[in-house]
C-alpha cells in the first residue's frame, strides 16, 4: 500500500499530514490540534469513512440533522 497523503486523528477528527509510514502502517504521528500521539489512534481516510458511514443511523450526530423550528415561540403580548 502506498503512503497516504494524510491520516485522521480519531480523537478530534483532524487531518494530520506529518506522520511516519512504514510497512503499510502508521508508525508515528502527532496531532497538532489535540496532541494525540498514539499511532493506533489514527486512521487512514478510507478506514475512517468506513467506520463512520453516514448511512448508519447509530453514527448520526444530532448536530448533523437539519431540523427546522416546528413551533414558533408565542409572544405574550399577542394574547391580548
Amino acid at each position: 500500500m502506498a503512503r497516504p497523503d494524510y491520516v485522521i486523528c480519531m480523537e478530534c477528527e483532524a487531518e494530520v499530514d506529518e506522520f511516519t509510514w512504514r510497512g503499510g502502517e502508521i508508525r508515528a504521528a502527532e496531532c497538532e490540534v489535540c496532541g494525540n500521539h498514539d499511532p493506533d489512534a489514527f486512521a487512514l481516510p478510507e478506514e475512517y469513512a468506513d467506520e463512520f458511514d453516514e448511512d448508519d443511523p447509530e453514527d448520526l450526530d444530532v448536530g448533523d440533522l437539519d431540523l427546522e423550528d416546528e413551533y414558533e415561540e408565542e409572544d405574550p403580548e399577542d394574547e391580548e
